[in-house]
């Protein structure tokens, strides 16, 4: 295997080994055929994506992917489906996309690696998870623009930062959405028959992943602090309170999503 093809293989750790956590806790709790069908599927899909799959590195692209992926996450509130009061889902046949775990990875690396664009895109996205209501997706992007305070000494991404941390504060607990099984609560189901392999699945999640990221090769460090971040928070917002588990529990988007943003690092950009 030549080196430029195992960095490829590495760089799909951070997201390969929390997922095929998910699978062996969807088959050991035993889910539905069809969850560990999608998981399993998505995360073959994400994979292929990570070795083979790069986005542009022209600048100009770079900031329009940024500015659409934003501005995508406005369409739940205007197409729906809205569920217990919040709309944060796009319809993809058989399943329902999370826009906000879809979008939101994909949206922190490319404005992490832009020094100008980075702050109103990170601000239209926090805009739009507001709206929506996403806490979670807020807590992360919070998350991600203090990682980007602390390493580019930025004021703009400072306040988009403590907007985003106080949104998700105000938007906590809105909604009345039941819990769904194998995709929230997954620490707490899982702690009850096994707490050891309750404690490896938060291990893959809160230090595994953010670790293998920050390690992953053709990964600028400030793009894969934010990253980290953003995921952490997300882990722990799921701990404390009926929010979707990022790559331990059933779902495709956060693996779809996750795999766009490490396929999405890159050399920072001056714009």
């Amino acid at each position: 295997m030549s080196a430029h093809a195992f960095d490829r293989w590495r760089l799909t750790l951070p997201l390969l080994l929390p997922a095929l956590g998910g699978v062996a806790y969807l088959a050991a709790f035993d889910a539905a055929a069809r969850l560990i069908a999608i998981h399993s599927g998505a995360l073959l899909l994400a994979l292929a994506w990570v070795l083979w799959g790069r986005l542009p590195s022209t600048p100009h692209v770079r900031f329009g992917i940024a500015a659409v992926a934003a501005l995508s996450l406005f369409l739940p509130l205007l197409t729906g489906p809205e569920v217990g009061g919040v709309s944060r889902w796009f319809p993809a046949g058989p399943v329902m996309l999370h826009s906000g775990a879809l979008l939101l990875p994909l949206i922190v690396v490319l404005v992490a690696g832009a020094e100008r664009f980075g702050p109103p895109v990170l601000a239209l996205a926090t805009a739009a998870l507001a709206l929506q209501p996403d806490a979670a997706g807020l807590a992360g992007l919070a998350a991600a623009g203090a990682a980007l305070t602390a390493t580019r000494r930025s004021t703009s991404f400072a306040l988009i930062a403590a907007a985003a941390g106080a949104l998700a504060a105000l938007t906590f607990g809105r909604g009345t959405l039941e819990p769904q099984v194998f995709t929230e609560e997954v620490l707490a189901q899982v702690w009850q028959s096994a707490p050891i392999a309750a404690l490896a699945l938060a291990g893959l999640l809160f230090f595994a992943s953010p670790w293998l990221i920050l390690r992953a090769p053709d990964f600028p460090r400030t793009q894969g602090l934010a990253l980290a971040a953003s995921l952490v928070a997300l882990g722990l917002m799921a701990c404390l309170a009926p929010f979707p588990f990022p790559l331990i529990g059933y779902g495709a988007s956060p693996i779809l999503g996750f795999a766009l943003a490490l396929s999405a690092a890159g050399k920072p950009v001056h714009m």
